[in-house]
């Protein structure tokens, strides 16, 4: 994830831009990355939809880079947008782009965005959503798609669209959480002071984001010590004198910010790490044991069986990681 771009139109939603743009550039700024960021777009100097010009919009690039993440940004579709030469021109070059698509390339329609897509072809047979005003429209637009709604963001593959708006910063906070981790992803959050969101039908966040919402900087210090120290059997005394609280306060507290318990939260998060060690490694039992802070494989399993439905040992299996002490 080098390379990031923003396709840039003329009525451009200023906040369908802003959001995402803003959570790429906080990586370079945190200095967790190095991302060439950049909006181009037909026309170098173009009108939002909002009452502000944006400019120094740089011309469709022949190709991209590998590995680059375009988002195409939704604007204020009116028919005039959706028949002008800026609207072709864009659309040409995305067909053209999904044609000679360059390795590793995704592409991100936010809100309206997604029209743009459909116009250039790509959309068809895939998985995808937009603005929940737009739904039926876009069903209609593109029958060959499969558009799903109360979603705050679809991937598919290489395709990803998010549901407009806001929902760009879910979508953008996403992508930094496969490319740089789930803890760089917390971290750029807690900068713009956004929390991670699903709808109903979304899939669900993992352990270590999912109690996330909430400003409060001392228990997000918190579940930091925790996630840095699964392997360790960190006492609540320890954790309450990082934040210069009492255990008994600081319990109370983390209760009332997460809605679940120290505890739960720290078994929440060993499952979830004993989970992908389980399918992504090799390591023994008593290996993943020891790394999720567990003292013994028997206390593993205890946990496991009740909070799991598979054994690890069928775990394992399913995702070819079997071994005879599994």
């Amino acid at each position: 994830m080098k390379n990031v771009q923003f396709l840039t139109m003329p009525s451009t939603h200023l906040l369908d831009l802003a959001g995402p743009l803003q959570v790429i550039h906080t990586v370079g700024e945190m200095g967790a990355g190095s991302i060439d960021v950049g909006c181009i777009g037909p026309e170098a100097s173009v009108g939002a939809f909002q009452p502000l010009t944006l400019t120094d919009i740089r011309p469709l690039p022949r190709v991209l880079p590998p590995d680059s993440v375009l988002f195409v940004i939704g604007s204020k579709l009116t028919p005039a947008l959706m028949r002008s030469t800026a609207w072709r021109r864009s659309v040409d070059w995305l067909r053209r782009l999904g044609h000679e698509r360059p390795e590793g390339l995704r592409i991100c329609g936010v809100c309206s965005g997604t029209f743009l897509l459909a116009d250039a072809g790509l959309l068809d047979g895939r998985l995808c959503t937009t603005h929940h005003r737009f739904i039926p429209r876009l069903r209609a637009a593109v029958p060959a798609a499969t558009v799903l709604e109360n979603r705050v963001f679809v991937e598919d593959g290489d395709l990803l669209t998010s549901a407009g708006v806001t929902s760009g910063i879910d979508l953008a906070l996403h992508l930094v959480a496969g490319a740089f981790g789930e803890d760089i992803a917390i971290q750029v959050a807690r900068e713009n002071v956004v929390h991670f969101r699903r709808f109903g039908a979304d899939p669900g966040l993992s352990a270590a984001m999912r109690h996330r919402s909430h400003c409060n900087q001392r228990i997000h210090a918190v579940q930091d010590a925790i996630s840095s120290r699964l392997g360790d059997r960190v006492t609540l005394d320890e954790l309450a004198a990082q934040v210069s609280l009492s255990g008994r306060h600081l319990a109370r507290l983390f209760l009332a910010e997460t809605g679940v318990s120290i505890k739960q939260y720290q078994i929440a998060l060993r499952m979830d790490l004993a989970r992908r060690l389980m399918t992504s490694s090799r390591l023994s039992l008593e290996n993943i044991a020891a790394a999720c802070g567990y003292g013994s494989v028997q206390a593993l399993r205890a946990n496991w069986n009740r909070h799991e439905r598979l054994p690890p040992s069928l775990l394992r299996r399913g995702a070819g990681a079997s071994r005879p002490d599994a």
